[in-house]
């Protein structure tokens, strides 16, 4: 995968008769097609298989099994924050040669004028910023450095809403709790002593807001000297007060509102309140795949491999009670007691009998070497194939956790 200087590229690209190709029609992808029709060139084709139209901004889309048609020297960009370099080993399986990052192409284009309905400045900012965290993940060599795109800190089990197909799987809680505070931060403690640098991290429950003492959360999370920024994920249900707002204010913190239409009842409200309080915050309207159902399938390892490789979670730590987890689907489905228990899985943060360099080594082996975790046979996957669903059915009742089944 290359990262060319932008110049070069531009004299690449316009030199060749090769078609450009953007593999991805998403945020990603719209953010490149802006970038390169900036430097007069033309795209070609969207390649994704998730956006059944044939077009994405009035441009054809492709799936990824038709590539096979272009020449090999089509010049393609990875438009993705997730598996760049799974994405990468399947173009190169195809016999393409011109493969490219977008980090130069970002870094060097002025989006100040590109119009879109749900990417701000912050978020534009922020998803090249995690664009670039992805791919020099992939060029880090230094076996001793442990640095970790975002952890995911579950602070509630509890939410304002009850989604029948939540990924996090919220809608089997019967009794949600609080994430207790002090087994919180000894946890975090421990994981940032052994981490070189955390690019995000991540607040969310169910709903965080839930949570009362989210605002003592916010202010601790913000002494880590190793750690970026801090984005906390709301349904925009709650309007936080006091000092659950206050640290809101704080440059390092990001809100991401997730539109859920009229169920998002306080959007409109909270959107006002941040603007007056200069508030960073993004909004968006979601993208629901059909992984929000524990349900136990027989798979070979082959396709466990496969769909770990290409799960749009599987670079996500989940911090939950004390253990660190590979992924939220994993972190609940376990924390529910509803698939076999698998302390390859996890590594164990409250267990006081580990040194640092025994949790450093095991956070590394889960981040870096798993291929797959048990709660995949659970799981429908949350990759390129997974069906696209309605976003926030509402069910009344918590749903019932099926029974495990029994080992052959």
């Amino acid at each position: 995968m290359k990262n060319l200087n932008i110049n070069h590229l531009v004299r690449t690209i316009k030199m060749s008769n090769a078609p450009v190709v953007l593999f991805g029609a998403g945020k990603y992808g719209k953010l490149a097609l802006y970038a390169l029709e900036k430097l007069g060139i033309k795209v070609n084709y969207f390649c994704d298989d998730t956006i059944k139209n044939n077009k994405y901004l009035d441009i054809p889309i492709i799936s990824p099994d038709k590539l096979n048609s272009l020449q090999s020297d089509a010049n393609i960009f990875i438009c993705s924050s997730y598996a760049i370099d799974s994405i990468d080993t399947r173009l190169k399986e195809k016999n393409f040669n011109n493969i490219f990052n977008c980090i130069n192409l970002f870094e060097n284009t002025d989006f100040n004028d590109i119009n879109s309905d749900n990417m701000n400045f912050y978020e534009i900012r922020r998803r090249i910023e995690l664009y670039k965290e992805e791919c020099n993940s992939i060029e880090t060599t230094d076996p001793n450095s442990l640095d970790i795109k975002y952890v995911d800190i579950v602070i509630t089990e509890a939410c304002s809403m009850k989604c029948e197909s939540c990924s996090n799987l919220m809608q089997y809680y019967i009794k949600p709790r609080n994430s207790d505070f002090d087994l919180l931060f000894k946890s975090i403690d421990k994981l940032m002593n052994v981490t070189n640098t955390l690019y995000e991290f991540r607040l969310l429950g169910g709903e965080p807001f839930v949570n009362k003492q989210i605002g003592k959360i916010v202010y601790r999370l913000l002494e880590y000297k190793n750690s970026k920024n801090i984005v906390i994920y709301t349904n925009a249900t709650i309007i936080p007060k006091n000092e659950n707002f206050e640290c809101l204010k704080n440059n390092n913190v990001l809100v991401d509102i997730t539109n859920y239409g009229n169920l998002s009842k306080r959007h409109d409200e909270l959107i006002e309140i941040f603007k007056l309080n200069n508030i960073k915050y993004t909004t968006n309207i979601p993208i629901w795949t059909d992984s929000g159902t524990i349900n136990y399938q027989k798979k070979s390892e082959e396709k466990l491999i496969h769909m770990f490789k290409n799960c749009c979670v599987n670079d996500i730590l989940t911090l939950l009670n004390g253990k660190l987890y590979r992924c939220p689907f994993s972190a609940n489905a376990t924390n529910l007691k509803s698939i076999p228990i698998d302390e390859s899985d996890y590594v164990d943060l409250s267990d006081d009998n580990k040194n640092l360099e025994t949790i450093k080594n095991e956070i590394r082996n889960l981040y870096k070497n798993k291929k797959y975790l048990t709660a995949c046979s659970y799981c429908n996957g949350r990759d390129y194939t997974t069906p696209i669903i309605k976003a926030a059915i509402q069910t009344k009742k918590p749903l019932v956790i099926p029974p495990i089944p029994e080992a052959n």
